[in-house]
C-alpha cells in the first residue's frame, strides 16, 4: 500500500466518526422548518401554498414518513423530483444536515384509514387485482392476498410500479395518504396459508400418487435440473390445477379452492426446502 494512500485512509477513519458525532448536534426540525415547511408544513401537513403547486401539489410527508426507505428520502431531498416543484436541496443542505432532516421526518406518525384504503383500492387497483385482491382478472396481476411484500415494499411498488409489467407508477395519481391507506388495506388482506391444513389436503388428494412432497418428480420443460422447491407459487399453482396429472387426479383437484391450493403449497414448501 502506498504511504500516501495509507495516510489518507487513516485520516478518513479518524474524520468519519467525528462527522457522525457532529450530526447528533444538528437540529433536523429547524432545518426542516427552513427548507421544507413552506410547502410541506412544519409537521408534514402541506400548507395552502404547497397544495396549490403545479403540476403536482406538495406531498403529505406525515402519511408515508415511515413507509419510505431512508435511501429514497435521501435521494429525493438531495436531487429533487423532476417535473415537480421539489427542487434539489444538495445546494443548501450538506449531507449531515440532510440526514438530520430525514431523522425529523421519521418522527412523524400516521394512522391509516382502512375504509379509505378499501375505497381507493376498488377505484384504482381492482381492475387488475380484483375486488378481493386475488387477481383473478386474466391480466397477470399479482395475487395480493398472498404477497410477500412488507408495507414498505407495497408502498414502493405503488409509487414506482414494476418495470416490464402492467403495474405503472401511481405516485402522481394517488396522494400519499391514499398510498398509505391502500398499502395498509392490502396488507390487511394477507392470508397466512396453513401448512397443517395443507398436510390434510395432501393426504386426501395427492398421496396416492406422490407419497410425499419430496417424492414429486417434475416432467416437461420445467424438469431440467429443477425440483418442486425451485418452482414459485404461481408455477406450483398452475401445476396443481392444470398439470399433466390432472387427467388422473382431476376430481380430487377440481374441488380445491384458492385457499386450499395455498394451504397445499404451504405444506409442500414446509416439507421441501
Amino acid at each position: 500500500m502506498q504511504p500516501r494512500f495509507l495516510i489518507g485512509a487513516i485520516i478518513a477513519l479518524l474524520v468519519i466518526p467525528a462527522l457522525a458525532t457532529a450530526s447528533d448536534d444538528i437540529d433536523g426540525k429547524a432545518l426542516y422548518a427552513k427548507s421544507c415547511a413552506t410547502c410541506h408544513g412544519a409537521n408534514g401537513e402541506p400548507t395552502e401554498m404547497g397544495k396549490s403547486l403545479k403540476p403536482f401539489p406538495a406531498r403529505k410527508h406525515r402519511a408515508i414518513a415511515n413507509l419510505v426507505g431512508r435511501d429514497e428520502l435521501r435521494r429525493i431531498i438531495t436531487y429533487g423530483v423532476e417535473g415537480t416543484a421539489m427542487t434539489p436541496k444538495k445546494y443548501t443542505l450538506d449531507p449531515l444536515e440532510i440526514e438530520a432532516v430525514i431523522d425529523y421526518i421519521q418522527t412523524f406518525d400516521y394512522k391509516p384509514d382502512l375504509a379509505n384504503g378499501k375505497n381507493r383500492f376498488k377505484a384504482v387497483c381492482s381492475s387488475c387485482h380484483g375486488m378481493d385482491g386475488r387477481a383473478q382478472t386474466g391480466v397477470g396481476a399479482k395475487n395480493l392476498v398472498y404477497s410477500k411484500l412488507d408495507l414498505g415494499g407495497i408502498v414502493h411498488t405503488m409509487r414506482y410500479g414494476r418495470p416490464g409489467t402492467l403495474m405503472t407508477s401511481k405516485r402522481h395519481q394517488l396522494s400519499n395518504p391514499d398510498i398509505a391507506d391502500i398499502a395498509n388495506y392490502v396488507y390487511s388482506l394477507r392470508y397466512l396459508a396453513n401448512p397443517a391444513e395443507g398436510k390434510k389436503l395432501y393426504a386426501k388428494s395427492c398421496v396416492s400418487c406422490h407419497t410425499s412432497p419430496a417424492a414429486i418428480k417434475l416432467i416437461g420443460n420445467a424438469a431440467e435440473k429443477r425440483t418442486v422447491a425451485d418452482l414459485d407459487d404461481r408455477l406450483l399453482d398452475l401445476r396443481i390445477r392444470h398439470g399433466r396429472h390432472v387427467d388422473r387426479a382431476g376430481e380430487k383437484v377440481a374441488h380445491l379452492s384458492d385457499d386450499n391450493i395455498q394451504d397445499l403449497i404451504a405444506y409442500i414448501r414446509y416439507e421441501v426446502k
